[in-house]
């Protein structure tokens, strides 16, 4: 088993956003740029594909997403209310048990840290369905769907031979954390024309410190 796959289907690895924050050996690209809204997505899109395409030239491992399971309060008695619980518990299930039918996957259970952006009051569990990637996962659409910010979970591609996670958060930017320094060095200037310009600082300073 590598090592980064290891770690992902750990109960102790949370993985929260702001990924690029988060971690040491990270970098954040721009996507979206354009004057319109078609050349802004339209460009998101195609930056996303090439860095994808340098990341993983061998292809996807492994991909994982969270899923939360709630405790929904219908004592409140708001149709509009329950219909929108039933419309998100429908589609969460789908697209769970979607993934978890066509691929070898293993389920994380009980991760009990929640993430800031998240409620903690309604949230009884959080699981990680990590799932092994074969020709019937396509990277691009996934990405795609997060880019056209579609209500589903963020799913992040792995690549074990690179030792990196790629997470794309929306049609804004990306970020892609690395657990091996030294793969962190040689991504770094392949990347470098994505960098987004507000963190470029920070990341000058984590490849200086890689040096060590």
């Amino acid at each position: 088993m590598h090592d980064i796959e290891q770690m992902i289907i750990s109960r102790d690895f949370s993985y929260d956003a702001p990924h690029f924050y988060n971690n040491d050996f990270a970098l954040r690209c721009e996507l979206g740029i354009g004057e319109t809204d078609e050349e802004y997505l339209t460009t998101a899109k195609k930056r996303a594909a090439a860095i994808f395409n340098i990341l993983f030239e061998n292809g996807v491992d492994m991909f994982f997403f969270d899923d939360y399971i709630q405790d929904w309060d219908f004592d409140m008695g708001d149709t509009v209310y329950i219909n929108h619980v039933i419309s998100y518990e429908k589609n969460r299930l789908r697209f769970c048990l979607g993934y978890q039918k066509k691929f070898k996957h293993k389920v994380v259970r009980d991760i009990h840290d929640i993430p800031d952006d998240r409620d903690a009051d309604t949230i009884i569990r959080r699981n990680r369905i990590c799932c092994y990637a074969d020709k019937k996962f396509n990277a691009i659409d996934a990405i795609n769907a997060q880019i056209d910010r579609q209500d589903n979970p963020t799913i992040h591609l792995v690549s074990f031979v690179n030792n990196c996670i790629f997470t794309v958060y929306d049609d804004r930017g990306c970020d892609i954390v690395f657990y091996d320094k030294n793969k962190f060095r040689i991504f770094y200037p392949l990347l470098q024309k994505y960098f987004l310009e507000y963190d470029l600082d920070l990341m000058r300073q984590r490849f200086e410190s890689s040096k060590n």
